[in-house]
C-alpha cells in the first residue's frame, strides 16, 4: 500500500513557494482594464449583431419559401 507524502516533503521547495502555492487564488484577482471591458463590450455586440442577422435570414428564407408554396398551390389548381 502506498503513502502519501505529506505536502511539505513533496520536493525540493522552499517554503516561500509552499506557502504561495497555499495561498487562494481568489486574493490575486484583479478587475479588468478598460480596453479589457471596451473588449468584451465590443465581443458582446459583434455576437447580438451575427444572431439578429442569422434570425432575420431565416425569417426572410422562411417567408420566401411560403410564397412559393403558395404560388404552387394557387398555380396547379
Amino acid at each position: 500500500m502506498k503513502t502519501k507524502k505529506p505536502a511539505a516533503r513533496r520536493g525540493k521547495e522552499s517554503s516561500s513557494v509552499f506557502f504561495q502555492n497555499l495561498r487562494p487564488k481568489f486574493l490575486d484577482w484583479q478587475p479588468p482594464t478598460e480596453e479589457e471591458k471596451a473588449l468584451a463590450v465590443r465581443a458582446r455586440q459583434d455576437a447580438r449583431d451575427a444572431e439578429l442577422k442569422r434570425v432575420t435570414d431565416l425569417a426572410k428564407e422562411s417567408e420566401l419559401q411560403k410564397k412559393r408554396r403558395q404560388e404552387v398551390g394557387t398555380g396547379a389548381k
